[in-house]
Order: structure tokens, then sequence, then C-alpha cells
């Protein structure tokens, strides 16, 4: 999906193209941003990193490193826009428009995002990778913002190999990281102004296993995720065992164990009701899994959901009236790879379900509709965050616009309490390059804030609509 090198070339052609009156491109431009922090300080880091409670054992320098380079912002000046109707589309409804996008590199080729989360200051932080597991040159990279998209400070940590960021959580005096590293589940917990480690464990909790969320509870953390994963370097199913780790809050493990044969990998937990929700894929990714299960593991009820076909499950969030939303993709009654969004009731019953793809109109056999996000909306509903594009050999146009089947966009779709879909549009780069939508979470002016894959971490800011 990169497509910098042409970027840069599109670039140079505008520089030279005389003066603003030549040029209007009548839109806001993608900032990349380079430099590491605002006020970052080596001094002040080592100093730190010296107080660190390592809970009695030191923490190996091998395990994480931080980014502390400044380098010159980058303004790309690329095109982005939203989507509008062609006499192919199929969009429900009127979505709303970008705000802006802005992007962050890391030290490696490429920069891919797994979760955002809009924090109690109302800005943004992320956390992903740069690098690839395929190659082993994979480090975790976290990236926080301020409410507008500029940076305020970036780390990576793990030296280059197999490591996964896959969520945060944040709590009163910091960020909690979950993922993996050196394919071990690995807990860090980030000073908010900085970004530096406060703790950090990393466990062998058997085979190449990771964590992929964790959630704060009256006892202490809980972390889930996957342990013994067959196919190690799929960084969204892994073939494993699904797993539960209970830890206390300064990180360290006190309890785990196997979740249930009906969940091969954990995706999501949230506590609700002083038990946990856990989300994810049943064995060979089949089906959606959901379980009710207590503070101490003891399971009340473990669902599945999906058709005939394979039903990928990999978001899950709890809105109003304690209702459970899962969404994915399914193959299940589609022509290819659909959005495929449900609600559930607390004892695992499905409220409604909706599948919905394809809506620039291609043909249907080629699309995908990856979802692998979703919000609770304050009224009743839900948004979900997707990619769509296809990935054939196949390329095709509309008359009448410059957009092609094989230019990968970012989806929403945004779901009313009864199911039904009050609007769906896609967001684009105008000069070619692809994203997709990667995760999302709702802002403090009622709009979203999206976590794009565009070869970097793409924040991708959506203008109020609730």
């Amino acid at each position: 999906m990169k497509k910098r090198l042409y970027l840069l070339l599109i670039l140079l052609f505008y520089s030279c193209s005389g003066s603003d009156d030549d040029i209007n491109l009548g839109v806001n431009p993608i900032s990349s941003i380079s430099e590491s922090s605002s006020d970052d300080s080596d001094a002040s880091n080592d100093e730190e990193e010296e107080e660190v409670d390592q809970n009695d054992e030191e923490v190996d320098d091998n395990d994480f490193e931080e980014d502390d380079s400044t380098e010159e912002e980058l303004d790309l000046s690329l095109i982005q826009g939203s989507s509008d109707p062609s006499t192919c589309s199929t969009f429900i409804g009127l979505g709303p428009d970008i705000d802006w996008i802005k992007s962050v590199e890391g030290s490696m080729e490429e920069a891919h995002a797994h979760f955002i989360y809009t924090t109690s200051d109302n800005g943004y932080i992320q956390v992903g990778e740069t690098g690839f597991l395929s190659d082993n040159t994979a480090k975790i990279l976290v990236v926080k913002t301020d409410i507008n998209g500029d940076l305020v400070w970036k780390k990576e940590f793990g030296e280059q190999g197999h490591n996964l960021g896959n969520s945060i959580l944040e709590i009163g005096d910091g960020y909690i990281i979950s993922g993996s590293i050196n394919k071990n589940s690995t807990i860090l917990k980030l000073d908010k102004s900085n970004g530096n480690v406060i703790w950090q464990n990393t466990i062998d909790n058997g085979g190449t296993n990771a964590l992929e969320q964790v959630v704060e509870t009256p006892n202490g953390l809980v972390g889930v995720g996957y342990i013994k994963a067959e196919d190690e370097n799929n960084t969204f199913y892994t073939d494993g065992q699904g797993y539960i780790t209970f830890f206390d809050l300064k990180g360290n493990k006190i309890s785990g164990k196997l979740l249930d044969d009906q969940m091969s990998h954990a995706y999501r937990v949230l506590l609700l009701n002083d038990n946990l929700i856990v989300s994810g894929l049943t064995a060979g990714a089949e089906d959606y899994s959901l379980m009710k299960i207590s503070l101490n593991g003891d399971v009340d009820w473990i669902k599945t959901y999906g058709g005939i076909d394979m039903d990928h499950c990999f978001a899950m969030d709890i809105g109003e009236g304690n209702s459970i939303f899962l969404s994915g993709h399914t193959l299940s009654g589609t022509q290819n790879w659909d959005t495929y969004t449900m609600k559930i009731d607390l004892n695992g019953n499905k409220i409604w379900e909706n599948k919905r793809g394809n809506p620039r109109g291609y043909n249907p056999q080629f699309i995908h509709d990856e979802v692998w996000d979703l919000k609770a909306t304050p009224d009743g509903g839900c948004i979900i965050v997707a990619g769509t594009g296809d990935e054939y050999t196949y390329s095709e146009s509309c008359e009448g616009s410059i957009d092609k089947s094989d230019t990968w966009h970012v989806y929403l779709i945004k779901f009313n309490s009864e199911g039904d879909i009050e609007w769906d549009k896609t967001y684009y780069d105008s000069v070619g390059a692809d994203w997709a939508g990667e995760a999302i979470d709702l802002t403090s002016d009622g709009g979203a804030i999206i976590a794009v894959d565009n070869s970097l971490f793409g924040f991708l800011k959506i203008v109020p609509f609730l």
C-alpha cells in the first residue's frame, strides 16, 4: 500500500507549478509528522527509567527502546476527500465530511495501527507496529497527539523482531499498552506526559502468545488474547487458543486460564456490571464468539453467531441499556467479504443483525469490506469502521468518477438502535494512495477519530455527526 515515492513526485510537481493562484487544491493537507516529542528530554528520560518499579526484576534494555529522534515536519500536501454518490454507488443517507487528517511515521518502512483512543485531555493515542512480523522488523509504536492531531510524543518498544502493539487502556495516572514482545504477552504502563515506561512485564503464557486488550476491574487488570498460535505472523487471527490473564495493578501476573473451546482467539474484553464480556472468534475463524464470565473467570454463558460460511468478529462495544454490539466481516450469504454487525442482549440473545458492503457499486465478487472496530453511540446505535476495496488483478471504474475499485477507502456505517443504517460513507486520498480504516473512537465534539492504514499512523478526524 505504500505509494510514498509517487506522492512525493506529485508534491514536487505542485511545488514547481507556480504561485498559489496557479493551483487551487481546495482541500486541507495531510501532515506527515516525524518529530518525537514536543518536550522530550534525554536526561529526564534516563533518570525516570532508573526510578521505574520493575517488580523486583530489571527490565532488559532489549525489551524496549524509546525513539527520541526529532526530525523536520513534512507537509506532503495530499488531496483527501469524502465520497459523493456516483452513477454506480449505493450510499445511504448523507454522512459527515472530513475535518482533517495527519500522519506520523515510525522508524521502519511502514507503520500499521490497531487501536485508537480519545484521551481524557481530548487528544488522541494510537498503538500498533512499525515494520513487519514477516521479516522480523516489527517494533511496537505508540503515538500521542493533541486535540488538533499535532504530535505530543511517540515511542517505540522492542528491538526489531516479532512484536505487536494491540490496544490501549487509560487509567488515572498512565496508559496501559497490551501486545507482545518476542512472541510473548506484554503489558506496559506509560507516563501520560511523555510516554516513558513506568513499568513493563512480559509473560510467556505458552507458545506464540499475545494480549489483545486489557481492562481495569475492582481486583486489578484483566487481559485477553491467545496462546499457542499456529499462524503467528497473522495480526488478526492466529488459530491458537483463547486465553485470559489476571494481573495486579503493577502488571504482575496473578493467574491465567484457557477460556473455552469455542473461543480460539479472544479479541476484546469489557467490564459490565461486575462481569466481563469477551468477544472473539471460534476455531478456524468460522463464527463470532461471545462469552460472559465472572471477575474470577467462571463462565456464565458462551454463544456463537454466524452463518454457513466464514464470519470474522473483530469489534465489540457496550451501548445504551447494556446492549452489546459486535461487528466484523462475513462470507455467509454474500458474494465476497461484507460488513456484519449485530446487537446482543445481556443473555446473549441476538436482537438484530445487518450485512452491508460494496457501497461504491463495483462488481461485488471482487470487493472486500473488512470491519476492524466499532463504537456504541449515545443515541443507542453504533458506528463501525472498515476498509473497502479489491485485492485482485481486476480493476473497475465508474463513468463520471476518477475512483477505481482497487483504490481502498475508509468506510464508515452508522446504525440506529434498531439496526437500520442512517448513513454510510467512504473517505479517500484522491491522488490514488490506499486508505483503510483500522480503529475508531468518538470525539468530544460529537465527531470521530479514525486510525487509518495509509502506510503510516493516520489520524483522520470526522466532523460532528452526533
